[in-house]
């Protein structure tokens, strides 16, 4: 209901809109301005000034592009007719395949619209190239076979050309001849449409990802001259700027970016993702705050609001806003924001809902290895221990080892379920991996002493040993424990080794922890 609203929210917002055309939408998915491409989509839907079919499945790219999984789905269904053999309608299927990562399907219906065109339409094989590409890689070699197939059908088409250099760049972590492919046919298209502005960008973020800021706001610079009202080459200079630490061209900047995209809320929230981006919470949280003074209503702030509460560690205030933020009409979750409200929730001790909020998390990444550890802390702490056994496994089976925390409440879940050959192995699997610290050894005594798994009725004493050699370098939060180690010990110098002196050491040193222990004191009347 939420996609649908904001859907007819953009349908009456565009009906101002001067008349453009299909190219013009096209254009502007190309320039990733997004807001303007569906504006003109749907006046052009409105006007029926163009196929409403092609309107369809370019408002899904646009979409799609835009971090819209749902509304992109939902303009690819209608244009995707299993009674009509269209290349459109493959193309539109071919991309429904994708987001349902059924890459088989997927390629069956390209390889449809290929056949339907004869192989003879650069725009179908640059638009299975895209498919592959954006907004994330599937499969960047697939991705570039079919661009430089477009390429070699037009190789005068600026589309086509950026297309397949953002292909090669893509590819450049695994082949280093790949980034020298893709800055000439950046220069290539640089030379094809002198007024086109867009190479410049491509070219200074690769720039920017090199760290060569100076060179990247060279670039940005040139393309600004070429089109001064391009609003992305803003975004673009303030980011580089902000990199290089000049703060002062970085807001002059990012604001001529929000001038220039009026009612386009992903303009009002860049400076936002740039802060955090970048781990500059508090600057991300003031600016968030600010915006929301302003807008009560703007959930994107309030996102960004609670992601950097939690990461700034003011649980409270992030929780209070993520509750906030899920009852803001229009609202457009994204797979993130199930994960920071399971941490804030967890942090503030609402189980039920952090609880409800993970199942979320991982059932839009179920290899999240991060998240797959954290939601097994979570069981734990609500005494769901077999739960948390079996999460822990699955992790362990899915990313590998565990962390120490994770190792140590697993080996506490076994304990606790009175799986005392689990909890022995866990624990020993915990002191050989994390001999420096404390807890591996605790539990390793506690599980000996609780199901008695040895013969020897003092099992226990070389584990309390090397707990009491580490546990002393700080016996403040360790008080507790050192008394029933040393206690422990004494026990073991009085009944096994009958070295009475090296007992009553044991016991006084439990009553410098705690004068009144009162095993301590009572031992030590019979000595």
């Amino acid at each position: 209901m939420r996609k649908l609203t904001s859907i007819i929210v953009l349908v009456f917002a565009c009906a101002a809109t001067f008349a453009q055309t299909l190219q013009d939408a096209q254009k502007a998915i190309d320039n990733e301005n997004y807001f303007k491409a569906k504006q003109i989509l749907f006046k052009l839907l409105q006007d029926g000034s163009a196929n409403a079919t092609d309107v369809k499945y370019y408002l899904g790219n646009a979409y799609l592009n835009d971090d819209d999984r749902d509304s992109a789905k939902l303009f690819y269904k209608q244009v995707y007719n299993p009674e009509v053999r269209s290349a459109i309608g493959y193309l539109a299927n071919g991309r429904l395949a994708l987001l349902a990562k059924n890459n088989a399907e997927a390629k069956q219906n390209f390889d449809r619209a290929v056949q339907t065109t004869k192989s003879k339409n650069a725009n179908i094989f640059y638009e299975i190239g895209d498919a592959y590409l954006r907004p994330v890689v599937s499969d960047v070699n697939t991705a570039i076979t079919n661009l430089e197939s477009a390429f070699a059908l037009d190789n005068k088409n600026l589309t086509i050309v950026l297309a397949l250099a953002d292909a090669y760049d893509a590819n450049s972590a695994n082949d280093n001849t790949m980034g020298g492919k893709a800055m000439n046919k950046y220069e290539y298209a640089t030379d094809l449409d002198k007024s086109s502005s867009f190479a410049w960008i491509k070219m200074g973020r690769l720039w920017t990802r090199g760290q060569k800021y100076d060179l990247a706001i060279e670039n940005f610079n040139k393309g600004i001259a070429l089109e001064p009202n391009n609003a992305i080459l803003y975004k673009e200079l303030g980011e580089a700027y902000y990199l290089s630490k000049q703060y002062d061209k970085t807001l002059t900047n990012f604001q001529k970016y929000i001038d220039l995209s009026p009612g386009d809320s992903r303009a009002r929230t860049a400076l936002l993702e740039l802060y955090f981006r970048n781990k500059n919470y508090e600057k991300s949280a003031e600016e968030a705050s600010k915006g929301l003074a302003k807008e009560p209503g703007n959930w994107e702030f309030s996102r960004f609001l609670f992601y950097s509460n939690f990461e700034l560690k003011r649980y409270k205030d992030g929780y209070e806003v993520m509750k906030n933020y899920w009852q803001t009409p229009g609202v457009r979750p994204k797979s993130k924001d199930y994960v920071y409200a399971a941490r804030l929730a967890s942090q503030m001790g609402d189980t039920t809902a952090a609880l409800s909020y993970f199942n979320t998390a991982l059932a839009n990444d179920s290899s999240n290895c991060e998240l797959l550890g954290e939601f097994g802390k979570v069981l734990f702490q609500s005494k769901r221990y077999n739960d948390a056994i079996a999460q822990y496994i699955f992790k362990k089976e899915k990313c590998g080892k565990l962390t120490y925390l994770e190792l140590f409440y697993l080996g506490r879940s076994y304990y606790i379920v009175n799986d005392s050959i689990m909890a022995d192995s866990t624990f020993s699997e915990y002191v050989t991996r994390f001999p420096t610290t404390t807890d591996g050894y605790f539990w390793k005594a506690q599980v000996l002493l609780k199901f008695k798994l040895s013969t020897d009725e003092f099992a226990a004493y070389p584990f309390y040993q090397e707990f009491i050699k580490l546990a002393e370098k700080n016996p403040g939060p360790n008080k507790a424990k050192l008394i029933e180690a040393y206690n422990y010990s004494g026990l073991f110098k009085y009944e096994r080794e009958k070295d009475n002196a090296a007992a009553k050491a044991y016991f006084n040193k439990s009553l410098e922890l705690d004068p009144n222990d009162a095993i301590a004191l009572e031992i030590l009347k019979s000595l």
